[in-house]
């Protein structure tokens, strides 16, 4: 008699598997059991073989040139070209086959040792004899829910089926083995349970959006708010973005009503004030204020500025909803609070007025999302083309923080002018002069994009302001382009508005 050791019995070793079309797609592995690789091989043998040794000369090339090719062709003809054909049977053999399910993985033997013989088995294997029932899997470690302190666990009632683990042929039922305590749960993580896939992402830094895809003055400003270094010059570079933004918004509403030939009374406003004491803060959020009207009557010609600008009649019907206006309102104030004394004293000051008003103008840059779809362009050459009967535009694209911009080419159907600030609507490339210009500022020693700041007085030129540094850049020629804008003259002495 000899004793079951739960093992499988040696033998033989096995040969290897067979594997279809594994060498170069054509021949099966290995290759010593493969009929089409020795066709191939014996041909090319036989070939060799017997023009080698013949005595005649069949041709006027080498011999070994002449063996060569010979083999060559016998070889591709009647060795690779039955395998050939050998691989596409197979495929359409395969391709008709019905696709049957792939057996359960076996399961894999435990690694505990073997129980001695003079020890007694556990009682569930007692009642199931390994020659009527393979015996039952055991529930994987995590799923077991008996106590830890029991030593032999209650086998489950036989009415009750348990999953049973799918066995390889060949191979004897793996020995049976004593129950494992259950594993502990690992603790959550700190942060908290971990996101489902279908989470939805978080919503994007409206600064950092701003940095990436604002006309380049609003992207300028807002970038150098992030990287300021104390809490003072974070708070002053915060109320010149807000500042900025409202001038941005501004002057690319004027340009596209003066190219549309709408808003003429918006733009006979916007003329006043530049011919008195200049452009404020308070100057381009009253401009705006006045600007719902035709925002809402003219949708075309600005498009998305209706939907970020709120009159008073929304206003009142929905409080807690503040439009793009309403925002830089707020900016505005805290910017005339500290220009009248009230500036933040210490740094821990200026840290609550940043937290205080920096939502605000995060609310006022997702307003103010139309502007992505409106590009600032410089224009540096615009060259006919013949064939086409269309003009080739080579421009910066003035959009981002970063200074170095990129340049684009792109056709046009009428010409544009060198050496000036377009904005890209959906009609085509609009000039946005005499509000927007690209001059060369003495003081910073390099070309700034610049916003007009005031026309020709008395004692003072026209000029235009740098959106950057705030240095004015006297420009005589401003006021006969001020001067043509629609609307009524104003009077020599123009009264001075409110901010």
């Amino acid at each position: 008699m000899t004793r079951a050791t739960g093992r499988a019995p040696s033998g033989p070793p096995q040969p290897s598997p067979r594997r279809y079309n594994a060498v170069l797609r054509l021949y099966d592995a290995p290759l010593r059991r493969d009929w089409a690789f020795w066709l191939t091989v014996g041909l090319a043998v036989m070939v060799a073989f017997s023009i080698g040794t013949s005595q005649e000369q069949p041709s006027g090339m080498p011999r070994w040139l002449d063996t060569l090719l010979a083999v060559l062709t016998f070889t591709l003809l009647f060795g690779v070209v039955p395998a050939w054909i050998r691989l596409g049977i197979r495929r359409w053999r395969w391709g008709e086959r019905p696709s049957h399910p792939k057996p359960s993985p076996v399961a894999a033997p435990d690694p505990s040792p073997t129980p001695n013989p003079g020890t007694t088995p556990p009682p569930h294997t007692a009642a199931a004899p390994r020659t009527t029932e393979p015996p039952r899997a055991t529930p994987p470690p995590h799923t077991a829910t008996a106590p830890t302190q029991a030593p032999h666990p209650t086998p489950p009632p036989r009415s009750t089926p348990t999953p049973r683990t799918a066995s390889s042929p060949h191979t004897d039922p793996p020995p049976p083995r004593t129950p494992t305590p259950p594993r502990r749960t690992p603790p959550p993580p700190p942060h908290g349970p971990a996101r489902p896939e279908t989470a939805y992402p978080t919503a994007p830094d409206p600064l950092a959006a701003a940095r990436r895809a604002f006309p380049h003055p609003v992207a300028r400003t807002v970038h150098e708010m992030q990287r300021a270094h104390t809490a003072k010059d974070r708070h002053e570079a915060l109320l010149e973005a807000g500042e900025t933004l409202a001038a941005t918004v501004a002057v690319t509403a004027a340009g596209l009503l003066t190219a549309h030939g709408a808003g003429e009374r918006n733009l006979a406003e916007l003329r006043t004030a530049l011919a008195g004491t200049g452009t404020t803060f308070g100057t381009w959020t009253v401009w705006l204020h006045h600007l719902c009207r035709v925002a809402r009557e003219r949708t075309d010609v600005v498009p998305g500025l209706a939907e970020a600008l709120r009159d008073d009649a929304e206003m009142a019907a929905r409080p807690d909803d503040p439009g793009l206006a309403q925002f830089l309102d707020r900016l505005k104030g805290e910017r005339n609070r500290t220009s009248h004394g009230d500036k933040p004293r210490t740094q821990e000051e200026a840290a609550l007025r940043v937290a205080e008003h920096r939502l605000t103008l995060e609310q006022a840059l997702m307003s103010a999302q139309f502007l992505t779809g409106l590009p600032w362009l410089l224009t540096v050459s615009c060259a006919y083309q013949r064939r086409t009967g269309t003009f080739e535009v080579v421009a910066d694209h003035l959009m981002g923080d970063h200074p170095d911009f990129d340049r684009m080419t792109f056709s046009c159907p009428a010409p544009v002018a060198d050496d000036t600030v377009y904005v890209l609507s959906p009609a085509g490339p609009v000039a946005l002069s005499p509000f927007v210009a690209s001059l060369y500022c003495p003081q910073c020693g390099r070309r700034e994009i610049c916003h007009a700041n005031n026309a020709g007085r008395r004692n003072r030129p026209a000029a235009y302001k740098s959106f950057g540094r705030g240095h004015v850049i006297p420009y005589p020629e401003l006021d006969e382009e001020i001067a043509a804008l629609p609307g009524a003259r104003p009077s020599p002495r123009p009264g001075r508005r409110t901010p």
